[in-house]
């Protein structure tokens, strides 16, 4: 499914990490092993592009829909399971189940491999952490499937870390979201 709202990248914006941010993160002792495990295995290698490459990476981390990441939540909720009931709520109707405001808490820990085949292979953890402040959200729901989402308000707050060093941060602000998103054929309820 591919929804195309507002994305993490989005939401945290087009910041780049701070320089002094960098260099907490570069003194961190799995950097500088890292540094030095390559320069072993493949001492042609420029460190800095290397080390670039990664940063311009986390971008891509971020390209994390936050639609999904609500509906991840939603299709799971015990409330919303009596709409998969044909008999109570027929396949051919459709059914408003407004949401009570709420937070969603979601955190994502992505990787980045350098890696130099055969040689060398080397994992870069990173923690990601939103909290979403939902209120005012309606579902429609079909046939046991959230087909729409008609939103509300949404705030939010988050982090991106690396190694314990926080690269990224939004204290608390409002997400854009379109005032309807179409799932298309939906998304079934209780199902991972």
């Amino acid at each position: 499914m591919d929804i195309n709202t507002s994305s993490l990248k989005d939401f945290f914006g087009n910041k780049n990490v701070a320089g002094t941010t960098l260099h907490e993160l570069h003194a961190k002792e799995a950097i500088s092993e890292l540094k030095i495990q390559l320069n072993n295995v493949s001492p042609e290698l420029e460190w800095k592009a290397v080390w670039n490459s990664v940063i311009d990476h986390v971008d891509k981390l971020l390209d994390i829909d936050i639609s999904e990441i609500m509906l991840r939540t939603w299709k799971n909720y015990h409330d919303l399971v009596k709409y998969c009931d044909a008999k109570k709520y027929p396949t051919d109707h459709s059914f408003l189940a407004p949401l009570l405001e709420h937070t969603i808490t979601s955190k994502h820990q992505p990787q980045i491999v350098v890696e130099i085949e055969p040689l060398f292979k080397k994992t870069i953890p990173f923690d990601i952490m939103l909290k979403l402040v939902l209120k005012g959200f309606t579902l429609e729901i079909q046939a046991g499937k959230i087909k729409k989402i008609h939103t509300g308000e949404c705030k939010g707050s988050g982090t991106v870390q690396c190694m314990n060093v926080t690269l990224l941060e939004k204290a608390s602000g409002d997400i854009t979201l379109p005032g309807i998103i179409d799932l298309g054929e939906g998304v079934q309820i209780g199902q991972e």
